[in-house]
């Protein structure tokens, strides 16, 4: 899908800003991208919709160990409440089932642990593996230190989540405004013709709108940057 977005945005690009079959050739520069933004947002709502699942999954080890369970029975038994919660669609489901069959083959826990926390991606998961690491290394009470890290991480994600809420409406917006652009000479594309008819054909005008490709696309990545807040 992005790969057909892309040919449709270089035709775009080709008619708006050049008029002419040539323009496709610098259209086409635009296609790698257009599919890297895509890849990029497709990867933050991965990692979104992993943030909710982990935090999830820390809630329910925590029960667990609440209620006298081992950590080892903990994970396992928030994997099989993390299947009623996701049951079809869940981003995070694979990788647990993933350590707990590890630790079912005598896989050390913390090993399996950092191993899914490593695979996860979140930096949240791999301070919790620490944790574990450590917690196992020194003994003691290691269910409580590990309740207590994931209580802090818990509050970390849950300001991230309020972030995210926050930034919506503006994510929304900078979505618009990246349209808008387009839209508008399209329109006087289509409606005055006449008006932008200098900047055809000639190489001044291929300077120009080949300067405001540029300085769009650059707006977009500055855009991003602004609303991706980071905790």
């Amino acid at each position: 899908m992005p790969l057909l977005q892309g040919i449709g945005l270089t035709c775009v690009i080709a008619f708006l800003f050049y008029r002419s079959f040539m323009g496709l050739l610098i259209g086409v520069g635009v296609v790698p991208f257009w599919i890297h933004l895509n890849r990029v947002e497709r990867v933050e709502r991965r990692k979104a919709r992993m943030l909710v699942e982990f935090k999830e999954f820390m809630i329910l080890i925590v029960q667990g160990l609440q209620t006298g369970y081992s950590l080892e029975r903990g994970i396992k038994q928030a994997e099989n409440e993390l299947k009623r919660l996701y049951p079809d669609d869940s981003v995070l489901l694979p990788y647990a089932h993933v350590m707990n069959q590890k630790i079912s083959m005598n896989v050390q826990l913390e090993k399996a642990f950092m191993e899914f926390a490593l695979s996860v991606g979140l930096e949240e998961a791999t301070s919790l593996a620490e944790i574990i690491a450590f917690a196992k290394r020194s003994g003691g009470d290691y269910g409580k230190n590990i309740r207590e890290t994931a209580m802090k991480i818990e509050d970390n994600l849950a300001v991230k989540q309020d972030i995210e809420t926050i930034t919506t409406e503006k994510r929304l917006e900078l979505k618009v405004m990246c349209v808008m652009p387009i839209g508008i000479l399209a329109y006087i594309t289509l409606t005055s013709r006449g008006f932008v008819a200098p900047l055809y054909g000639n190489l001044a005008g291929i300077f120009i709108m080949s300067a405001c490709l540029i300085a769009y696309g650059f707006l977009i990545m500055l855009g991003k940057k602004i609303i991706d807040i980071k905790v």
